[in-house]
C-alpha cells in the first residue's frame, strides 16, 4: 500500500499473514529514491538523507555454523557476535568474508536485505529496527535508497527477531 507523499509503507495487517511470507523480495516494488553522492557507510547514508543515524537499516551478513545469516540492526548500533551465537546456538559466528559477498554480486555499502540475494538468507531482525517508524537502506547501488516500514522484514521466508546489537 502506498500512503503519504510516495513512501511505501505496507501495513500491519499485512505481516501476519502467512502467504505473504517467503514471497518475492520487496525490495522490488518499493519506491527507489535518489541520493545526492555515492555513499558506503551507514553514517554517510543517512547524513546525506538528512535521517537519524538509527534510521538506516545495517545490514551484516555472517557466516556462522548454522550457515550464513542476515543481521538487521539500526545504523547506530553494532552486532553482537556473542548474542548471534548464543541467540542462533552456534559454535562460530564472524562477518562473512568480502569474497562471499563478492561472489554473492555484493559489495561493502551494497548489502541490501529486501533484495535478493540477502532477502533468501536466514533473517535476524532487531526489535529495535521494529520499534522504529520507518529504515531507510541502499537498494544494492551506492546512489539509490529505498524508505519502508521496517516490519516488512518479517516477510522473509526465515526471519527471528531478537536483541543482536552490542
Amino acid at each position: 500500500m502506498i500512503i503519504g507523499s510516495g513512501v511505501s509503507r505496507v501495513m500491519p495487517d499485512d505481516y501476519g499473514d502467512p502467504a505473504l511470507r517467503g514471497s518475492s523480495p520487496p525490495g522490488l516494488t518499493l519506491p527507489v529514491y535518489d541520493l545526492p553522492k555515492e555513499v558506503i557507510t551507514c553514517e554517510q547514508a543517512a547524513a546525506a538523507k538528512g535521517i537519524p543515524l538509527a534510521n538506516e537499516l545495517k545490514t551484516i551478513i555472517l557466516t556462522t555454523t548454522s550457515g550464513l545469516c542476515a543481521v538487521n540492526i539500526p545504523g547506530d548500533r553494532k552486532v553482537s557476535l556473542r548474542k548471534v551465537k548464543r541467540f542462533l546456538k552456534a559454535r562460530e559466528a564472524f562477518v562473512a568474508p568480502r569474497e562471499y559477498l563478492r561472489e554473492m554480486g555484493l559489495s561493502p555499502g551494497t548489502v541490501c536485505a529486501v533484495l535478493e540475494p540477502v532477502w533468501s538468507l536466514h533473517q535476524l531482525v532487531s526489535s529495535a529496527v521494529l520499534a522504529l517508524e520507518f529504515v531507510s537502506t541502499n537498494n544494492k547501488s551506492s546512489s539509490h535508497f529505498f524508505r519502508f516500514a521496517p516490519e516488512l522484514l518479517l516477510r522473509a521466508r526465515a526471519v527471528q527477531v531478537g536483541d543482536f546489537e552490542q
